[in-house]
């Protein structure tokens, strides 16, 4: 008899569990306590990159970097730039570069320009070191921030060089500031995910939730 008890109490507990909405919680608060260990590991990596040297902010300035299919308004006499301020520059086709060489590890790009026309998409390519070609696999997409600027997340990665694509259409004058590496941030926004972070932390632990249920009900008939 006791152990048919042990065996029902077994039952009911995991018949607790699999509750629909306490399993949901669970699942959610898991997502959570892995989020956080990532954050906290993600942390780690960036003082230990920052105290052997290789994380460090840059400002890159419009003449240390390097130009293809850009036009120098201030180079050409028969182009006048938009207004008085130096280093506008017009694409001359739609894949105009930004190129910079150097090693640095990278978590964050931030690219200052004022463009006059929709530019399309905003890319970037890097290189890992002993690369020397520019790989589709190895590209991000910019956001803009409420400054105007393109920032492109690379979530760490040591880097031999950078090429930027600033616009995908060609024809579009372009004022360019310059190019922040590693621009620094308010430490909290490490544990503050992104937009496609939010996304699969708002929706994987339900799709877990209901793989579960499923699951058990699958192995229940059996």
């Amino acid at each position: 008899m006791k152990r048919v008890s042990s065996h029902k109490g077994g039952h009911s507990r995991w018949n607790l569990v699999f509750r629909p909405v306490r399993l949901l919680g669970l699942c959610y608060a898991l997502a959570v306590m892995l989020w956080l260990v990532y954050a906290l590991v993600d942390s780690a990596l960036m003082l230990n990159h920052k105290m052997d040297g290789s994380l460090r902010q840059m400002t890159l300035t419009p003449q240390d970097l390097t130009y293809e299919s850009f036009l120098n308004y201030r180079e050409d006499p028969w182009s006048t730039a938009p207004d008085d301020r130096e280093n506008w520059y017009l694409s001359t086709d739609n894949d105009p570069h930004i190129l910079w060489e150097g090693e640095i590890y990278l978590e964050q790009v931030r690219l200052q320009v004022e463009q006059l026309l929709p530019p399309g998409s905003v890319t970037l390519y890097y290189l890992k070191p002993g690369q020397t070609d520019y790989r589709e696999t190895q590209k991000v997409y910019a956001w803009q921030d409420s400054d105007g600027s393109y920032v492109f997340d690379l979530g760490g990665v040591t880097v031999t060089g950078l090429r930027i694509d600033p616009d995908s259409v060609g024809g579009v004058p372009t004022l360019l500031t310059g190019v922040e590496l590693n621009p620094p941030t308010p430490w909290y926004l490490r544990f503050v995910p992104d937009g496609g972070q939010w996304i699969l932390l708002l929706f994987a632990p339900a799709v877990a939730a209901g793989f579960l249920s499923v699951l058990r009900q699958i192995f229940r008939g059996v």
